[in-house]
């Protein structure tokens, strides 16, 4: 993957003044400040923003626009498209219109001649970064743009589908059950029940919009094929889904904690519990609103493909900023916070001691449930750690030095450390609910009623029990 990133700008408030200015009047003064003689080799590399500046300033003026040589003293010709009656017209192609480029550095950081890309269309573009596309030119001709290592991705593309597959099946299956029983059993609307319903439904959530648009636009040679408006929700959705899955295991370990040790306190109640997961919504959506608002749909018409991702151009420190903030947010404090609440479960059941005497099979009993609790506790902790911190990692690694991940396997690893990822939506509805033998024996129960009044039988014997995970 190559990512082009632009720094350079120079004379930016001479520029910005000049803007303000009439357009003839504000073309004097731009000229004023530069070198009115420009050879073609380095028109290309013009900063962006005098370029946005040109146009804004002389298009309309000028008696004959396309003639930029006659104001520039260029040749006549460009020497790679060998017109010249384009000059002007390929730099208004080139340089994205309606756009403020005065804080911008120069665009693409070229050296591609702006005329070889002059169909290149973005609405609301701030950046000079191009995500993962190497554009090569040469005299007369032009390359496709490529993905690099998007061959050995292809080469994997059963197993990886195959992976994928198995966790939407899995995931929107087993939450929908979990959904459905805690839904049909008025005795389970509990505040703990609702934290569990309200993580299925992310779950949920999460498996039918970040598997199946991940590995089409991964798989999808034109890359982006949905259009602008869904891959501005998508990439809202999907990294909501995920924050709030997270910060729902987080207030699950909570409030397991203080049912645990400090059972004789107030729970909070149900209607606390709504406005409890409105902010964890809310929040989520805060989170992510940086993102979105630094994500772009970026069409390269000539090269008939198509790019939705998130951009930070000029912006480095507070890109790095928010990456380090969010991953702060929502992974060490959510993993540090369920190590803590269940660690303090654990130290709480095993100095537990049942006042009276006990027989040998009831301590023998005892014993047993606290082993077991233990195994649960753990496994939650675990599963949360191991499947999202790939992700975290690579997304670190990223983020200090974008070149510590092998280009040529970059695309396959970020896909497999996505899919780590995506499975905690198969493993939280085993941990939290298939594991209980109460949501079990209620779901069996559920179900027979269902099968006994297909066939007619009474189900006056089909009594509801309270299941509390």
């Amino acid at each position: 993957m190559v990512v082009s990133e632009v720094t350079r700008i120079e004379q930016e408030r001479l520029n910005i003044k000049a803007v303000s200015q009439s357009r003839q009047g504000g073309w004097m003064s731009w000229e004023g400040v530069t070198d009115r003689h420009l050879s073609w080799s380095y028109l290309w590399k013009i900063p962006q923003a005098r370029l946005s500046f040109l146009i804004r300033s002389t298009y309309d003026t000028l008696p004959n626009p396309r003639n930029l040589h006659q104001w520039f003293g260029t040749e006549e010709l460009c020497p790679l498209c060998s017109t010249s009656n384009a000059s002007l017209q390929h730099i208004r192609r080139a340089v994205f219109s309606g756009l403020t480029m005065d804080s911008k550095g120069e665009w693409f950081g070229a050296p591609t001649p702006l005329c070889c890309l002059e169909n290149a269309t973005v609405e609301n573009y701030s950046t000079g970064q191009i995500y993962e596309v190497v554009l090569q030119s040469t005299n007369t001709t032009k390359r496709n743009p490529q993905f690099v290592g998007v061959e050995l991705l292809q080469s994997f593309k059963p197993l990886i589908i195959s992976c994928y597959a198995l966790v939407v099946l899995v995931g929107v299956f087993g939450n929908y059950l979990l959904l459905y029983v805690i839904c049909h059993t008025k005795k389970m609307h509990n505040v703990t029940n609702f934290f569990i319903g309200n993580l299925a439904f992310s779950d949920m959530l999460m498996c039918a919009t970040c598997v199946p648009f991940t590995l089409a636009y991964a798989f999808n040679p034109r890359g982006w094929v949905f259009g602008r408006f869904m891959c501005y929700l998508v990439f809202l959705i999907q990294p909501v889904t995920v924050y709030v899955s997270v910060f729902t295991l987080t207030a699950i370990g909570v409030d397991r904690y203080y049912a645990t040790v400090h059972p004789l306190k107030k729970r909070i109640s149900v209607l606390a519990c709504t406005y409890l997961l409105s902010g964890i919504w809310i929040l989520s959506c805060g989170l992510v609103a940086p993102a979105v608002a630094h994500t772009y749909h970026v069409e390269f018409k000539d090269e008939g493909f198509i790019i939705c991702e998130e951009f930070w151009m000029g912006q480095e420190k507070k890109r790095l900023a928010y990456a380090y903030s969010t991953l702060f947010i929502t992974y060490v404090l959510p993993l540090s916070a369920l190590c803590i609440s269940y660690l303090c479960i654990s130290v709480k059941l095993r100095n537990c001691v049942v006042p009276g005497h006990r027989t040998q099979s009831q301590a023998e009993a005892q014993r047993a449930r606290k082993r077991k609790t233990f195994r649960l506790v753990s496994l939650v902790v675990a599963a949360f750690g191991i499947c999202w911190l790939p992700i975290s990692v690579f997304n670190v690694l990223r983020d200090i030095d974008i070149d510590l991940i092998d280009k040529h396997y970059f695309l396959l690893i970020q896909l497999l450390c996505h899919w780590c990822g995506m499975s905690s939506s198969c493993c939280n509805p085993f941990l939290y609910a298939w594991l209980h033998d109460r949501f079990r024996a209620e779901l069996r129960k559920m179900f027979t009623c269902h099968r006994q009044i297909s066939i007619g039988i009474p189900v006056n014997n089909c009594a509801t029990a309270s299941v509390v995970l």
